[in-house]
């Protein structure tokens, strides 16, 4: 009988062991990084913020709130440098997981408010896994890892290219010249 009463003891003790350690806790999932900017700001931007989605940015439907999954706090304006995190609580939207982001970039808008109309933002810098500046980089964030280092430039006098109309045009490029072809 009295081995009864120490067995839930026992069991208690035994379960309890780093059970809420921070340690074995799971990170949370995440990045960020810093953005330096070179030029001169447009004066009329209202609004400057990074963004990731997590699927490619190939036609204006996919600039919508179920592909968008960061959004950071506004960058003040004119700003050089400007550092941000995915678990920055100031964060307008932070849905991140691990996996893979197709596009994470900066941009700017001269609206007051936000939208979703692909046609009110500009894209004034992306991240890019390599030295191409032209082509957005895929960001991997590993099941329980903080990515850092996920630096972005903005070139204010050499912008990337807009997405997806790029696309469009060189989609509209080849069936010219397939046209003209037949």
């Amino acid at each position: 009988m009295r081995a009864l009463r120490i067995l839930p003891f026992l069991f208690l003790l035994l379960s309890c062991d780093k059970g809420l350690s921070p340690e074995i806790a799971d990170q949370k999932a995440g990045f960020g990084g810093t953005v330096t900017f070179i030029g001169n700001w447009n004066s009329t931007a209202k609004q400057t913020y990074v963004v990731a989605f997590k699927d490619p940015l190939l036609s204006i439907s996919d600039f919508s709130i179920f592909n968008l999954k960061f959004v950071s706090d506004s960058i003040p304006f004119g700003s050089n440098n400007f550092n941000y995190s995915t678990n920055n609580g100031n964060a307008v939207l932070s849905n991140i997981e691990f996996g893979d982001y197709s596009y994470v970039a900066v941009a700017q808008t001269v609206r007051d408010t936000l939208s979703l109309d692909r046609n009110d933002w500009i894209v004034a810098g992306i991240y890019t896994s390599n030295d191409d500046s032209t082509q957005p980089g895929i960001l991997n964030i590993p099941q329980g890892s903080f990515v850092e280092n996920v630096n972005i430039l903005c070139d204010f006098n050499n912008p990337p290219p807009q997405p997806p109309s790029e696309i469009q045009n060189l989609l509209k490029s080849f069936f010219e010249f397939k046209k003209s072809d037949e």
